[in-house]
């Protein structure tokens, strides 16, 4: 495992954020938690207050770190009272609740409320049991392994397989933390993949929906924390860490820049490549769930048009989103075979489908007919149907 073991320091160097990046980002931290407790003063709000996420659990990647907190509140109809905590340009977002987010001193920022509980079984708004994760992590985590998730969330973001926002069906990093807890260590982790089948259930599955992964809540036994998690992103997180096994590589760990990866996969292909960019809007989140749930609708529709789609990637920046579609194929003829029933089903069947479609013809053991292509120019219905679906205007009206 020299080689591996090699890999992965030359990771924690890479990616383990330092002394004084820890000392800088708890200065932040606890000059902004002061101001909030200062507003909340101000308005006399009896609410508490706690860090969360990655900071809290000192699992943040060098250079990426960001600071999550929960305001605490009493009762459902207090919430509304947090816009009076934020500053004045923090951006309201919605999760399962509104929630905030902006800048502070060049580290981006989230407050989110959550509502006091007294039994967990009775939640049922999900963020709200976050308050006892930060506590299970740091209670469970040593330093080695939280160095060993720093380095399994760097190789989950550069395999596209990280974050659990709806729009990226990944892992969240309290998944990859407890994986880590689970298996003792990034290796633990590696080995145990390598017996994993199509769906992987770990811990006490009570639930009837059938996921691809189920990794049972230590906080909370029956609910599902790669519930989200999608099948292509399983299969890039296993695939992920078999390839860390079979070929260590520091070069896993980085994401090559997908659009100069599309270039030439287009070149050595032989495909035909389409793009679209289309500007954010905030709630960044909404607005890119929403994105998402166009481009599948695209991909229907030219898969109906029988366009043979060799492979789609999405690229995300601070303020763009980008579609790239390969097209292996158009129909190069100027009608399309359909196939109806078989010509030993009953008369009555024949004779409705030959009412309709009266130059039938039997292929096969089926009667088919030809159907005219409608399209005269793919190439020009393909960059229309990307304006209709992908564009600004259109996201914000789905």
């Amino acid at each position: 495992m020299y080689n591996l073991d090699a890999t992965l320091n030359k990771a924690y160097k890479l990616f383990v954020p330092l002394s004084k990046d820890k000392i800088k980002m708890g200065r932040i931290a606890e000059a902004f938690m002061s101001s909030l407790k200062k507003k909340a003063a101000e308005n006399k709000l009896s609410v508490d207050f706690m860090f969360s996420g990655s900071y809290a659990k000192g699992t943040w990647i060098k250079g990426e770190s960001d600071i999550d907190i929960l305001v605490i509140f009493n009762k459902e109809s207090e919430i509304k009272n947090l816009s009076y905590l934020v500053p004045n340009n923090f951006i309201a977002t919605f999760g399962t609740r509104k929630y905030f987010r902006g800048n502070f001193n060049g580290i981006d920022i989230e407050v989110v409320p959550v509502l006091k509980f007294l039994e967990k079984d009775k939640v049922s708004n999900s963020i709200d049991l976050s308050v006892l994760h930060a506590d299970y992590i740091n209670s469970k985590l040593s330093e080695a392994q939280k160095k060993d998730v720093i380095t399994l969330k760097a190789l989950c973001k550069a395999n596209n397989c990280y974050g659990s926002e709806t729009y990226m069906h990944g892992f969240s990093g309290y998944a990859l933390e407890v994986l880590i807890i689970k298996y003792r260590s990034i290796k633990g982790l590696i080995k145990e993949v390598a017996n994993w089948g199509e769906t992987v259930i770990i811990g006490n599955n009570t639930s009837k929906i059938n996921y691809p992964i189920f990794l049972s809540d230590p906080t909370n036994n029956s609910r599902n924390i790669c519930a989200s998690v999608s099948v292509e992103n399983l299969s890039k997180f296993v695939f992920s860490l078999k390839q860390l096994d079979i070929n260590p590589s520091i070069n896993l760990f980085f994401k090559s820049k997908i659009s100069e990866k599309v270039k030439s996969q287009t070149k050595f292909r032989g495909t035909k490549l389409f793009k679209f960019t289309t500007k954010i809007t905030e709630p960044r989140d909404v607005f890119l769930s929403k994105y998402v749930k166009n481009a599948n609708k695209l991909l229907e529709e030219l898969n109906r048009n029988d366009i043979e789609i060799y492979s789609t990637d999405f690229e995300y920046s601070r303020s763009e989103a980008r579609i790239l579609i390969q097209v292996s194929n158009f129909p190069k003829t100027k009608t399309k075979l359909v196939y109806g029933p078989s010509v030993f089903v009953p008369l009555d069947v024949i004779k409705e489908f030959t009412k309709i479609h009266k130059d039938a013809f039997v292929s096969g053991n089926r009667l088919a007919y030809d159907k005219k292509y409608v399209i005269n120019d793919f190439n020009k219905f393909i960059l229309l149907k990307l304006k209709e679906y992908m564009s600004q205007k259109s996201i914000l009206n789905n």
